[in-house]
């Protein structure tokens, strides 16, 4: 790739980007005969087409070789900001940017107060956090789009790499007024007959509850399905169904803000799996290091305080 000059890879990943040259020309303030003549070159270069020529205003599609300059160019702009902020890091964590990933269940009990208290010490460090489910967020994990990022489920790639790892026992989220609200635990045949909340396949711990189910021989009455556990907890909150889920990290005797957490006592019901995961081999950032050390820390302290039965501090 020693072929390939700045200028040019840069107009080629804009073009890729906007879909065309006349628009990458309006973004870069460049004319679009001189994209034209850096592409040429580069393709001449390189001895192989980058872009599908195709007529009308379609997008341009790249061909074989095209892709691979696009991971190329993909890698150049992560290194390079890997570069930086190892640079600034040597300045005593002064700047630096972590990109992190995490289910939704985690914006709201543990996670924010974590960034804000991370936030105070290191004031000059950002992040980007992306939102999603667990198999979504791997893949960019192993796309190196992301730091790190927490799972649910068993992991399905093996060029993960688990920093922590901790078994959150299941639990029937049950409405106040429920039939079933007021027991010490459930067993699945107590919930057989009752609507239930499920997730979608979207999802990896969607196999383990089919499964659980199945095994337990019951066909349930899913009243919604979702991607969302928060959006689960709070149907069950308002009373529409049961929902098997975890509890919250940071105070697993809390109690939700309608119903209560009833643990699920069943041969058939396996703990979900939460993880915080990095891309096996690679070398983090040092900020992105020291976030994911102070990280571990915080969550060894909250399961702690689970095991002790006894709120946060």
């Amino acid at each position: 790739m020693s072929l390939v000059s700045t200028t040019s890879l840069r107009y080629f990943a804009e073009v890729v980007r906007t879909g065309s040259i006349r628009a990458a020309s309006e973004n870069l303030y460049v004319a679009a005969s001189a994209i034209s003549r850096q592409l040429a070159m580069l393709e001449d270069s390189l001895g192989a087409p980058l872009l599908e020529r195709r007529q009308g205003r379609g997008k341009v599609k790249l061909t074989a070789a095209g892709e691979i300059l696009m991971r190329y160019h993909k890698n150049v702009v992560k290194e390079s900001g890997r570069l930086h902020s190892e640079i600034e890091a040597l300045q005593g964590l002064k700047r630096g940017h972590v990109n992190f990933g995490m289910p939704e269940s985690l914006t709201r009990d543990f996670m924010p107060q974590f960034f804000s208290g991370f936030a105070k010490r290191y004031p000059g460090i950002s992040f980007s956090v992306k939102v999603s489910g667990s198999p979504t967020l791997a893949e960019m994990l192993l796309e190196d789009d992301l730091d790190a990022c927490f799972t649910f489920g068993d992991i399905a790639f093996q060029d993960l790499s688990m920093v922590y790892t901790r078994l959150l026992p299941l639990y029937v989220l049950v409405p106040t007024g429920h039939p079933l609200e007021g027991y010490k635990s459930l067993r699945l045949s107590d919930c057989a007959e009752y609507s239930l909340s499920s997730l979608d396949s979207s999802l990896w711990a969607k196999q383990q509850y089919d499964e659980m189910l199945a095994k337990a021989k019951i066909r349930p009455r899913i009243a919604l399905e979702t991607n969302s556990y928060e959006l689960m907890r709070n149907v069950a909150a308002e009373g529409m169904c049961l929902t098997f889920t975890t509890t919250p990290l940071e105070d697993p005797f809390g109690r939700p803000r309608a119903g209560s957490y009833v643990p699920l006592k069943d041969p058939r019901a396996r703990p979900q799996r939460l993880a915080l995961c990095v891309h096996k081999g690679r070398s983090l950032p040092i900020p992105v290091a020291a976030f994911l050390s102070e990280l571990t820390v915080a969550l060894e302290e909250a399961e702690q305080r689970a095991e002790q039965g006894r709120p946060a501090a």
